[in-house]
């Protein structure tokens, strides 16, 4: 009985606590404020900008309900460009469209808000790793404290920058979330008969409900039901029972309900999308091979972690041609890791629980789950919990620095210094997706085979109106796609889309019309692939040609103004004005105008007789770029306005232009000379 007092009166009160929980809570929120605070100053950085400011992964309709529904991501993302994909392929997240749509509808183009909210969610995961830390070593003496030092390593780890700091991370976000909180719910359910009974229905279903939202969110969640047959595992251990067969019947009901739910997601994706297909895959054709590379993608993974520095985005990797010393020694290294794991598991140390948790959290990152990369280094979001847990409790067991008892609060000796360091490099990390080109040419220096990258630089000096560095940019991404030592994700389609883009801003159309219809490929239901192809075929001069693939764009998209727009000049140039008209001016209502286009508007308005818009449209065509034939139209139409002077300046401007005079400007000099009112003035 005095042992038991005594053991009684050692034991915290509630309200201690209570009180000692909100403090955690407290520091831990400080802590995720003050080292992500710097990427609130980010922008729309890589997909960012496609996804959220273009909208192409966002829902606008309610016929976009039902194509997030039924469509992987990247089949939804190209039918936003008139392309179509097969839905299976790639990763199907259509709760993170339904995010995006509701952050976009709340905050609009407003970046810093799309970063706050990031840093809220990992605020979130943050605090639930550590209620769930909490309950899985209730029963150990200092398991708060542990939970709370490893939950602020995660809070602070550098390999959360690639997901908090860049708004696309977001679907990993939104899946830690719901996983860790599905997880938590789990451990309030009763572990043992003598447990509380309270709130089971409420618990349970929310569980199942977290569960579903995570899967929705995002691949990496397919885990998830193995890691909570794990925790009860754990927890029964934990109060003296057989590791599965003393799982609470309660826990077991939960645990099926969860399997239920995703298997029922995995059927439904089955029957409605067409299966789990893989856009991504190893360069080798070898099953053998491909499980060497994913070996040595999972040693990568385990470095990441393990040795934190800056955090990489690049995922061209090395791959395995041929096994060697190297994929024998990985394999063995990682057995062995395996083995030890299970060990740990199996004599209760909280090492091996993280452990565990870790090599379940990176099978997503190996490859082997639906992606359109090789591997993805943002899936290891969550699984860095589990060894800043391991490490956490294996310092704990060592650090008694007062004869044999740990002194409270003296282990911050050691976790302090640690947090600090980890924190300096993640907040510096941060600032590194502040900018879009600044972010890739910081990877492609450190890895020159990043394919996906130079992608990026090409696409952003296109934007900048730099063809000459896209075309560097995106030779060189097709250079090293030859490289089958190298993994790493590139679309064909975008790297030729880019090249002949670049080549057709150079005036190289014949170059630019290759390089589309290599793009195009054998995938002809491609509005942005077949409008590019119709303009630098009307740029050639075949007419016929630029019609077919210009109405084809027009087709496989609605509206699509640009691609009306041409194929008004590709008409007008076979003097089919009527049928141009509506073409070019809804067009250039919407703002798609150029000089080309603004130059066949003004023919329209001339053979019309409309003299007055003529001359604004040939204003506006010559404000882009001079011309020697449009300054002497311009001319001929003053003339035609009875405004002789503003004619004849027109007209000397127009022969200053000419090296040698045209003999369009000639005839409008001899119109303007003679007098003659002959209204061929196109």
């Amino acid at each position: 009985m005095a042992e038991e007092q005594h053991r009684h009166r050692r034991t915290p009160s509630r309200e201690t606590l209570a009180r000692q929980r909100r403090r955690h809570i407290f520091w831990l929120s400080l802590l995720v404020a003050l080292v992500f605070a710097s990427a609130l100053g980010g922008e729309f950085v890589w997909r960012d900008r496609g996804d959220l400011v273009q909208g192409a992964y966002r829902l606008h309709g309610i016929s976009d309900i039902g194509a997030a529904l039924t469509m992987s991501g990247e089949a939804y993302r190209a039918r936003a460009h008139g392309q179509t994909l097969d839905p299976a392929v790639g990763s199907w997240q259509p709760l993170t469209i339904v995010a995006n749509t509701l952050s976009w509808a709340l905050w609009g183009d407003c970046a810093f808000c799309h970063h706050l909210e990031n840093l809220l969610l990992h605020g979130l995961v943050v605090v639930g790793l550590y209620v769930l830390g909490r309950h899985l070593l209730s029963q150990r003496r200092h398991g708060r404290r542990i939970a709370a030092w490893s939950a602020a390593l995660f809070a602070v780890h550098p390999i959360a920058v690639n997901n908090v700091a860049w708004i696309g991370g977001r679907s990993y976000l939104l899946a830690a979330v719901f996983a860790v909180w599905s997880l938590v719910l789990l451990t309030r359910l009763p572990a043992t008969a003598q447990s509380r009974q309270g709130y089971v229905k409420r618990w349970t279903g929310g569980l199942a409900l977290m569960a579903v939202a995570a899967v929705l969110s995002n691949e990496m969640a397919y885990v998830l039901p193995l890691l909570a047959i794990m925790i009860a595992a754990w927890e029964s251990r934990e109060r003296g029972r057989r590791a599965f067969s003393g799982i609470a019947t309660l826990r077991l009901r939960a645990l099926g309900l969860l399997c239920i739910a995703l298997i029922s997601v995995l059927i439904y994706r089955w029957l409605v999308l067409g299966g789990v297909q893989s856009a991504g895959g190893y360069p080798s054709a070898s099953a053998f091979d491909n499980l060497g590379s994913a070996l040595r993608h999972a040693w990568f993974m385990i470095e990441q972690v393990m040795l934190p520095g800056e955090p990489i985005v690049s995922d061209a990797r090395p791959v395995t041609v041929g096994w060697g010393a190297l994929e024998v020694a990985a394999l063995l290294g990682f057995l062995v890791v395996i083995a030890a794991s299970v060990v740990g598991l199996q004599l209760r140390y909280a090492s091996g629980l993280g452990a565990v948790w870790f090599l379940l959290w990176i099978i997503p990152s190996v490859g082997i789950f639906p992606s359109t990369h090789y591997h993805d280094s943002q899936a290891l979001y969550l699984a860095a919990w589990g060894p800043a847990l391991a490490v956490t409790y294996s310092l704990f067991l060592v650090w008694k620095p007062a004869g044999r008892q740990l002194v409270p609060g003296s282990e911050a000796v050691i976790y302090v210094p640690i947090i600090l360091v980890l924190g300096v490099i993640s907040a510096f990390s941060n600032v590194r997706w502040w900018n879009h080109q600044g972010l890739f040419e910081s990877e492609i220096a450190t890895d020159p085979h990043y394919m996906e990258g130079r992608q990026e630089l090409a696409r952003a000096a296109l934007e900048r109106n730099e063809p000459e560095i896209a075309m560097q940019h995106v030779l060189a991404a097709i250079e090293a796609s030859r490289d089958q030592a190298f993994s790493g994700y590139w679309s064909p389609r975008e790297s030729y889309l880019i090249l002949g883009r670049a080549q057709y801003a150079l005036g190289l159309f014949q170059e630019a019309a290759g390089n589309f219809q290599a793009a195009l490929g054998d995938q002809v239901e491609d509005a942005e692939l077949q409008y590019w192809l119709g303009a630098a075929q009307l740029a050639l001069g075949d007419l016929e040609a630029a019609d077919r693939h210009l109405r084809t764009a027009l087709r496989l998209r609605t509206p699509f103004p640009e691609a009306a727009a041409e194929l008004g000049v590709a008409l007008v140039a076979q003097q089919r004005y009527a049928e141009a008209e509506a073409l070019l001016a809804n067009a250039l209502e919407q703002g798609a105008g150029t000089p080309a286009r603004h130059r066949a508007m003004a023919l329209i308005k001339i053979d019309a007789h409309q003299y007055a818009d003529a001359a604004r449209h040939l204003e506006a065509a010559l404000s882009g770029r001079e011309n020697a034939d449009d300054r002497a139209r311009l001319a001929w139409v003053a003339w035609q306005l009875g405004q002789t002077e503003k004619a004849q300046s027109d007209l000397n401007m127009a022969l200053e232009l000419e090296d040698e005079t045209s003999p369009y400007v000639s005839w409008v000099r001899d119109q303007i000379s003679s007098g003659t009112a002959d209204t061929a003035g196109q």
